[in-house]
């Protein structure tokens, strides 16, 4: 009896590992129909693509870019309701001599409309952290926030 309960122990271990490891995965939580790329049109009439992936990945590119001088955008989503979601994801921004200027974050909130999600509305928020800045601590003072909307569509 005593060596079949040294043979069930690892088989109870991995057991357990695997019901925590997929407790802490929330890419099982995301309803399905939020992954895709969205064409965004901005409140400044600037355009954007969102891509929200299943695994809770976003990127961000914009057309502002080149005349504002800023990187694609990376970051992440995670979902709040069954359609609604919140991202923070972060950008480059560059001088004119291609030196680092700051980084800036930009805190999402989106709502995804229709049975399968094929638009959206939203709004967001970005500031800007100087190198001694940590765009990571929500905390941190920054300034007066830029904030505009969008609406879009897969």
């Amino acid at each position: 009896m005593k060596d079949r309960i040294y043979y069930l122990l690892p088989v109870f271990f991995l057991l357990i590992l695997n019901i925590s490891c997929e407790s802490d995965s929330q890419a099982q939580e995301f309803p399905e129909c939020f992954s895709g790329t969205y064409l965004n049109i901005e409140g400044s009439d600037t355009q954007s693509l969102f891509t929200f992936t299943a695994d809770g990945n976003l990127i961000g590119v914009s057309s502002a870019e080149k005349i504002l001088n800023f990187s694609t955008e990376l970051g992440s989503w995670v979902a709040t309701s069954s359609d609604t979601a919140k991202a923070v994801f972060l950008d480059f921004s560059f001088g004119n001599a291609g030196e680092l200027v700051n980084i800036a974050r930009v805190d999402l909130d989106i709502t995804f409309i229709g049975d399968n999600c094929e638009e959206t509305e939203g709004n967001f928020e970005i500031r800007f952290f100087e190198d001694n800045e940590d765009p990571l601590d929500i905390s941190a003072d920054t300034g007066e926030a830029i904030s505009d909307t969008f609406t879009g569509r897969k």
